[in-house]
């Protein structure tokens, strides 16, 4: 799929899109991109308020970077045997209270991919545990954080 078609299918979806054209971001801005894929077909959608605090400007608050970012996709094997016993529950209980049981569960069998942030997070959460060696993910997909 092209990218332009990616755009159009994220509109079509309801994604949140923005037609500031004064805005110093909108060429690397995933709102406004889409928005210039919005078909003339629809009559409704979902826009960013021209009008809010910050919209236009370099510190949009609703900005989204266009460049694709390394999401982890899956942890069922991010345990081992050389791991302290310790580690996994650790690692489990930490999550699950951060992001709830479904994200857990859906994060470690690869139905939710991790962001970047996420991604530091449970490698923190195993130095934390006590464990210092590489944490490696069942796989990784490049995507758009949108």
């Amino acid at each position: 799929m092209t990218e332009q078609e990616i755009f159009r299918a994220k509109a079509k979806d309801g994604y949140t899109v923005c037609f500031s054209e004064q805005c110093p971001l909108k060429e690397r801005c995933l709102r406004f991109l889409v928005g210039q894929q919005m078909p003339e077909t629809r009559s409704t959608y979902h826009c960013v308020n021209p009008h809010y605090q910050d919209v236009a400007t370099e510190q949009c608050q609703l900005f989204r970077n266009s460049e694709k970012v390394k999401f982890a996709k899956g942890m069922k094997n991010i345990f081992n045997a050389d791991m302290p016993r310790k580690v996994e529950p650790f690692v489990r209980q930490r999550l699950i209270g951060k992001h709830c049981r479904t994200y857990y569960f859906e994060y470690r069998r690869g139905a939710r991919l991790m962001p970047p942030a996420v991604q530091e997070e449970v490698r923190s959460l195993f130095r934390e545990a006590g464990w210092n060696e590489e944490v490696h993910f069942d796989g990784y997909v490049e995507d758009y954080d949108w």
